[in-house]
């Protein structure tokens, strides 16, 4: 067999075995309990915690090794590749500025959480720069949103746990302190959580897989060869559901904001013939079918929605308001004392206490504040917020600045991501990439997907 072959065969297990890892990493909660830490061949103790290395975790060494392997082979030998330097600059730039804040170190175990994942957003952003095309990581995020999905919908019909503990799926009860739900007509009924820590949290993920699915669809479909497209409507149709049913206001205003950009840029009505009457009849079946769901929507779920929107003076929500409320103000009250460079990576929540302790005030508990550009410029400055903001608004103001050019609907769509990304970012933190992998993992891919050019096939 000769060498281009034997490449070839080694680019394609380093893609097949990114897209596992990525699919596995996004469907795991934790990484000492779960899908990672399955079939254990080893444990090592760091910073006081004892992490069982399972068989999952083989994964990177296969991945770069094969991919070392293409590089060696391929002839010509493949150079590397940066990226758009409007996509790389606030990814490097971001992450060295959260290395660099990361120091002193104060805990070692925050340290460390920070350190891997800004390490992996990085391995992430660069891998799929270099390796992974669009098509894959549409297969990718496909993958996710079905699966997510199809969980999510069964916890919410079941109103309990699915029984996937080894995957690491949270304990669900409505009756439960703690849990998240909705109180409706006397009854505290569970949102979907997924294979997530939190209802947001799937949300907030169904949506940014769902708007690449969707502009991939858009686009004629995942590859220009294949150009079939039906494998992507069920995980489209099953996450859209999904994210219903996570009733996550973020999500859904940042789904909302999204597809308005989407359309602003992408102007689907030029591209129709409004006087033909095959058209007019497309568009009053389409009409009649979104007040139909509309219709059964309002019938199914009104008190739950009711709930969620209008009835605001009910306990949960008032409760969620004021530590909201309570939580911007304490990190307005970082940001006063350290604007230009914060209180450290990953140090916000200790940083409270001992303003607290120093004080001689008296608080149960600290929490992130559900914002992120007030969490990253308490951590790390104002120069944090400015590459933060540069991550998230950077591709669609490009795209935005482009729009006078035809684009691709598939870009156009994954740009709109950013802005779902960017609206859920003002409500929430579990975007923030010093605190877990995920976003390491999904900032990464979709990030590396908008600034590489590997569009062969899309």
């Amino acid at each position: 067999m000769n060498r281009a072959r034997w490449s070839q065969y080694s680019l394609m297990v380093a893609r097949a075995a990114f897209a596992l890892f990525i699919v596995l990493g996004c469907l795991t909660v934790s990484w000492e309990h779960g899908i990672f830490a399955a079939w254990p061949w080893a444990e090592v103790a760091v910073a006081g915690h004892t992490l069982p290395l399972g068989a999952a975790l083989a994964l990177p060494p296969m991945i770069f090794g094969a991919a070392a392997a293409h590089w060696a082979l391929a002839e010509p030998r493949p150079r590397w590749r940066w990226g758009r330097w409007t996509t790389t600059a606030p990814v490097i730039g971001f992450g060295a500025l959260t290395l660099i804040r990361a120091w002193p170190i104060h805990d070692r175990a925050t340290w460390l959480v920070t350190m891997v994942s800004v390490g992996l957003f990085w391995a992430v952003y660069g891998f799929t720069v270099n390796v992974v095309p669009r098509r894959w990581i549409v297969r990718i995020m496909a993958v996710v949103l079905f699966v997510q999905g199809t969980v999510g919908i069964v916890q919410f019909v079941g109103q309990r746990s699915v029984g996937l503990t080894f995957a690491g799926e949270l304990p669900l009860d409505p009756t439960v302190r703690g849990v998240s739900v909705i109180e409706a007509g006397g009854r505290r009924w569970l949102r979907a959580y997924g294979l997530t820590p939190h209802p947001n949290v799937l949300g907030g993920y169904l949506a940014l897989c769902g708007l690449v699915c969707l502009g991939a669809l858009a686009a004629g479909g995942p590859t220009a060869a294949h150009p079939r497209r039906g494998w992507l409507w069920p995980g489209l149709i099953v996450g859209s559901a999904a994210l219903f049913v996570s009733f996550s206001r973020s999500a859904w205003l940042g789904t909302g904001a999204a597809l308005l950009y989407a359309a602003l840029v992408w102007r689907p009505w030029r591209q129709v013939d409004w006087r033909a009457p095959r058209t007019r009849r497309g568009v009053l079946i389409g009409a009649m079918a979104i007040l139909a769901l509309l219709l059964i929507v309002g019938l199914a779920f009104g008190d739950l929605l009711l709930a969620r929107f209008l009835r605001l003076g009910q306990t949960l929500e008032a409760n969620s308001i004021q530590e909201r409320v309570r939580d911007g103000q304490q990190a307005w009250m970082l940001i006063r004392h350290l604007p230009l460079r914060g209180v450290g990576s990953g140090y916000y929540v200790p940083a409270l206490w001992a303003w607290a302790d120093a004080t001689g005030r008296s608080f149960p508990a600290f929490q992130p504040v559900h914002n992120l550009p007030l969490l990253v410029t308490a951590e790390m400055g104002v120069g944090g917020l400015f590459f933060w903001l540069w991550l998230l608004l950077g591709p669609a103001v490009t795209l935005l600045r482009r729009s006078s050019r035809r684009q691709s609907p598939l870009m156009i769509f994954w740009a709109a991501a950013f802005v779902l990304l960017f609206v859920v970012n003002l409500l929430d933190y579990y975007l923030y990439i010093p605190l877990v992998w995920w976003p390491s993992l999904y900032l990464g891919l979709l990030l590396g997907g908008f600034g590489g050019d590997l569009d062969d096939a899309l």
